[in-house]
């Protein structure tokens, strides 16, 4: 048996004269500005926000037309539109701007909607506004700060970037964007992320972490090609966004954002990099001057030992001989007189020796070297008419070692390249260098064009004194044992490539810092 449905009890009647002073009083109490006219738009009724806003009295604006608010400047297309809307007997939202009582103007956020006729009276329309003014001054000056902001970024001569929390750029400038063509990468920033990373190490991790701004920290990146390299002084900083989403009104929702800023450096650091090289060349001046003076103070050395030793064992003979008498036997006297002056000549010539200079070690990085030892060499490349294919890494973590034997090892090597291809009748005459960072290890290779070396001499070149050049002074073109000695020290791997054809490739390899430090 099927159960009957539950009656519901009948809604309360409201009396139409409760209604109608509910309605009433609803209306008059409303926050928002209340006016109904006529089809004519004769004001007929008014509620108190709207005396508020417009500074009217009711008993002022009743009876009047509807443009006793309206405001010279209001663009007259704005009236077409809204009623060419009401014609239609269609609603009509926008913004006007409308004179107070006092005759000052004021923006109005006014929806003006159709009344249907009643018993086929005339239309009626209901209006409805609020003053929108200080939004509306809010919104300009967010607009005018936005368009500054972006005007200021535009012409800035600093590169910037915004990177959201994935890392993507979301906001550039045009000086960012020349960066880019620059240095021949898709997005400059993820470079710097990472040479910012590789340069800091454990301190990047805490900064990011921490949300501590970066300033002024100096990066240099080489340019493919032999290109100039760039110097940037990069600064990084964070800020929140909070959501504008309407679940996230009570929220703390926020997206995190990065702002890199880069200042280009560079026409500074090649002024320094001038007074440096200027400095570099006379410490390797004055070294090489040491170096020639040792070398000839040890040959001379060299050269008197050998008689001063024949002289010392025919003394000692002479002694022997003359036995008891040898004090007053002439020539045993002449003969320990010379022996005496040859190791006197030996001991002054041991003291003008100039001493070996210090070692210092330290974080080195070798694109500075080699670049260092390119422009110590210009002067030779251009000479012998050699071009110059120079592909450095743009990040390059550091070695362990002492800056000046590792420029004089990479010298010595691009000296014997630049000798092997400077030969008369040789037409090819290139030279390619590049570093790289691989398996924990920093590599850069040396390929010449020239005539490459025999087989049978590949082990044969880096014993001392070993040249297969004819001797022309100097430390050049006496083979790598040098070369092979300042590798060994720094604990790296000096290699022939046996595969290469056309030339030789020299590769040099050394173990990275774990630590790595800031190199600029």
């Amino acid at each position: 048996m099927a159960t009957p449905a539950p009656v519901s009890s009948p809604l309360p009647q409201i009396p139409a004269d409760i209604t109608d002073a509910l309605f009433h009083h609803a209306v008059d109490q409303s926050a928002i500005a209340i006016s109904i006219t006529d089809a004519a738009a004769t004001i007929l009724y008014v509620n108190k926000a709207f005396c508020a806003i417009t500074g009217y009295a009711a008993e002022e604006v009743v009876g009047q037309n509807q443009s006793l608010l309206s405001y010279r400047s209001t663009p007259k297309p704005v009236y077409q539109a809204l009623w060419a809307a009401l014609n239609e007997g269609r609603p009509w939202t926008g913004r006007l701007l409308n004179r107070r009582k006092d005759g000052l103007p004021y923006v109005a956020e006014l929806t003006v909607t159709p009344l249907a006729p009643q018993n086929g009276g005339q239309t009626h329309y209901l209006g409805m506004h609020w003053d929108a003014t200080d939004e509306h001054r809010l919104a300009q000056q967010l607009t005018n700060h936005k368009q500054l902001i972006e005007s200021v970024i535009s012409v800035a001569p600093v590169a910037v970037a915004l990177l959201n929390s994935d890392g993507q750029v979301v906001l550039d400038n045009p000086a960012y964007r020349r960066i880019a063509v620059e240095m021949r990468v898709a997005e400059p920033a993820h470079a710097v992320m990472s040479a910012l990373q590789e340069s800091l190490g454990e301190a990047f991790h805490t900064a990011v972490t921490h949300r501590r701004p970066l300033a002024n920290h100096e990066l240099r990146f080489e340019r493919a090609g032999g290109g100039e390299a760039r110097w940037y002084a990069c600064s990084l900083t964070w800020f929140e966004e909070r959501s504008t989403l309407p679940d996230a009104f009570y929220g703390d929702d926020r997206s995190d954002y990065q702002l890199l800023v880069m200042h280009d450096i560079s026409a500074s650091k090649r002024q320094e990099e001038a007074l440096r090289l200027a400095a570099m060349r006379a410490m390797l001046s004055e070294g090489e001057l040491n170096q020639s003076l040792r070398e000839a103070l040890s040959g001379a050395i060299f050269q008197l030992q050998g008689p001063v030793n024949l002289i010392s064992a025919a003394a000692t003979l002479q002694k022997r001989r003359a036995g008891q008498s040898a004090a007053i036997d002439p020539l045993a006297r002449a003969l320990a007189d010379a022996q005496a002056a040859g190791e006197q000549a030996i001991a002054t010539l041991q003291a003008a020796m100039p001493p070996e200079p210090l070692e210092p070690t330290g974080p080195v990085n070798l694109n500075e070297v080699l670049r260092d030892v390119l422009m110590l060499e210009t002067d030779a490349l251009l000479s012998a008419g050699i071009t110059v294919d120079w592909q450095p890494a743009h990040v390059l973590p550091s070695v362990q070692g002492d800056p000046a034997a590792l420029r004089n090892l990479f010298r010595q090597l691009v000296g014997n390249a630049i000798e092997a291809m400077n030969v008369r009748g040789w037409n090819e005459r290139a030279l390619f260098l590049s570093t790289v960072a691989r398996d924990g290890q920093v590599e850069a290779e040396i390929v010449d064009t020239g005539p490459g070396i025999p087989e049978a001499l590949r082990l044969k070149i880096f014993e001392p004194f070993f040249s297969t050049k004819p001797s022309r002074g100097g430390a050049r073109g006496v083979g790598l044992s040098l070369a092979q000695e300042i590798v060994s020290r720094h604990r790296g791997v000096l290699e022939i490539d046996p595969r290469h054809v056309g030339g030789c490739r020299l590769r040099v390899s050394f173990p990275a810092t774990r630590s790595v430090e800031a190199h600029g």
